[in-house]
């Protein structure tokens, strides 16, 4: 029976945190000034606390987390994917459709959003680019995560 943590898998769902966490970091630092002022009343519309409000140690500890579950899921596909023509493509679309149009809960940007949430009245429009960050993580994290170097 192959080991549930083999070093392989520690290594790989290490990488894929890592990669996610750092991309997560870089996209929201790089949005944020674009996209969101977190003292406008709009945020507070759409249902985001207060930057103040928020615990950076808690932000940590959930994009630790998630990280995990994208590598958990992605090592079950890994094999047709990784290593393979336009992997990054490929692994970007899995992403955007599953976790971002085609969310089961309504979400802003998914399907079930546009059928179920009502309009956010006088919202800025740099509030309505933020579906361009929610694009931009993933498309990074597909890239360096599937980034093969030649031996």
């Amino acid at each position: 029976m192959h080991k549930l943590f083999s070093n392989e898998k520690f290594r790989f769902f290490t990488k894929v945190i890592a990669v996610h966490v750092i991309t997560y970091t870089i996209v929201t630092l790089i949005a944020m000034p674009l996209t969101f002022n977190y003292a406008d009343s709009a945020v507070e519309l759409m249902g985001f606390r207060p930057l103040g409000e928020i615990s950076m140690g808690a932000v940590l500890i959930a994009q630790i987390i998630r990280g995990l579950m994208l590598g958990i899921v992605i090592w079950w596909i890994k094999d047709s994917i990784i290593g393979k023509k336009l992997a990054w493509l490929k692994l970007w679309a899995i992403l955007v459709i599953l976790g971002i149009f085609n969310t089961y809960g309504p979400a802003h940007g998914s399907i079930q959003g546009l059928i179920y949430l009502a309009p956010i009245e006088d919202m800025p429009v740099s509030m309505n680019l933020g579906i361009l960050e929610t694009m931009a993580q993933p498309l990074l994290f597909s890239i360096v995560v599937t980034f093969q170097r030649k031996k």
